[in-house]
């Protein structure tokens, strides 16, 4: 395969998987729409352009192009970049777009011979510099086409490919959801121990022991212990949840199949709490409780 690719999105991933595919020998033609990423990319030696369709005009054909650009963006720059691509070019979708999203871009671009491949990322800012996860669906004889840029992108053994047209979103999806219940019990757990006596325990070096042979041993402790060297209190951290709805959609999924996700709709469910969407119902049960029984909001369930 030859090594040339246009790629499209430098935000923080999408930077450094720029920068890793440089370091892989690769020639990367790169847009933005913001100037201060493409004058990155440029200092690595990325060949960067202004305008979509300049990108497109400068790759060798057939064209490869991997796009990172928000799930909300994909369609406006598809509808960018599709007049100039051609039959057997190669669009590369990367981020968590939902995987019906991808089936519908995927036959919309088949009615013009353009292959569409959808890929979930995962490993954070860290892994998109040095070696990342990535879960691909499509046409399996794109993949293969495609499949020695994807094995330079990705860690040793860290890629895969699964299945047609939203697979490879499908399976990020669900991905994402296990790391939501992931994370929660993560932080249940912490929580347990700021309650309890032993409160004044050093989490910062408990993050660093559990990240050394622990059964719970991973990414998502090692990320934690990280965090908290430089802030053991968390004190920057909100309490307010964000997320980018791959909880939600494989919640959603899961009701569609029938499939029990107690933990995972807990985790997704949460992210709401910590919002203060629930501020009204729990007044609601607060006013049940002093109606029927003349408990008041001060009660704790050992008491």
């Amino acid at each position: 395969m030859k090594k040339t690719v246009g790629f499209i999105g430098l935000g923080n991933m999408g930077l450094n998987m720029v920068l890793h595919l440089l370091d892989k020998g690769y020639d990367v033609h790169a847009w933005n729409r913001s100037p201060e990423p493409r004058a990155e990319a440029a200092k690595g030696g990325a060949k960067v352009y202004e305008e979509l369709n300049e990108l497109t005009a400068a790759l060798p054909k057939p064209r490869i192009i991997f796009s990172m650009v928000a799930a909300e963006a994909v369609d406006e720059v598809l509808e960018k970049v599709s007049g100039s691509l051609e039959k057997d070019d190669i669009f590369i979708d990367g981020v968590n777009s939902h995987f019906k999203d991808s089936i519908r871009r995927g036959e919309k671009l088949a009615q013009k011979g353009i292959y569409f491949i959808d890929c979930g990322v995962s490993g954070g800012i860290k892994a998109a510099r040095e070696g990342a996860c990535i879960m691909a669906g499509g046409d399996p004889g794109v993949f293969k086409t495609i499949e020695p840029m994807i094995a330079d992108m990705a860690t040793p053994g860290g890629y895969g490919y699964f299945g047609p047209s939203g697979a490879g979103h499908y399976v990020k999806m669900v991905h994402n959801a296990i790391e939501y219940a992931m994370m929660q019990a993560l932080g249940e757990g912490m929580n347990i121990i700021k309650a309890s006596k032993y409160k004044e325990a050093d989490l910062t070096k408990l993050t660093d022991v559990w990240s050394h042979a622990s059964i719970i041993a991973g990414n998502l402790v090692m990320f934690l212990h990280e965090f908290m060297k430089k802030d053991p209190e968390l004190k920057t951290a909100p309490a307010a949840i964000g997320s980018l709805g791959t909880g939600k959609w494989a919640v959603n999924e899961a009701l569609d199949l029938g499939v029990p996700v107690t933990n995972i709709a807990a985790s997704v469910f949460n992210r709401f709490s910590s919002r203060g969407n629930d501020e009204f119902a729990r007044k609601v049960i607060s006013a049940l409780r002093a109606e029927f029984g003349g408990h008041n909001e001060n009660e704790r369930d050992h008491k």
